[in-house]
């Protein structure tokens, strides 16, 4: 976030893929966010399961879906994806 230079409280969506419950866990309580912030997770781990590599990009379809078209609305979505051999993968989508 920081070389984007966005806050924590900038982000208005969290895209984190969803490779179990406890990682979900872990990703809240590291980032000090609730199960409330990342529900799109949730979603797609209790419809789909984990799916390995595409799963974040279901999450991301579902998020992009939620968002209302409203031009007040500001977008700033972080996402990360992980994978095998402890892989980190994050990004931001910001609609500036």
């Amino acid at each position: 976030m920081q070389h984007a230079n966005l806050t924590k409280e900038e982000i208005s969506h969290w895209c984190i893929h969803p490779g179990g419950k406890r990682i979900l866990s872990a990703v809240e309580k590291s980032i000090d966010i609730s199960a409330k912030d990342l529900v799109h997770s949730y979603n797609v781990l209790k419809n789909y399961g984990n799916m390995s590599s595409p799963t974040v990009l279901f999450v991301l379809k579902e998020i992009m879906d939620s968002i209302e078209k409203d031009k007040d609305q500001k977008v700033n979505i972080f996402g990360a994806a992980f994978g095998p051999g402890l892989t980190l993968e994050t990004f931001i989508l910001s609609d500036d």
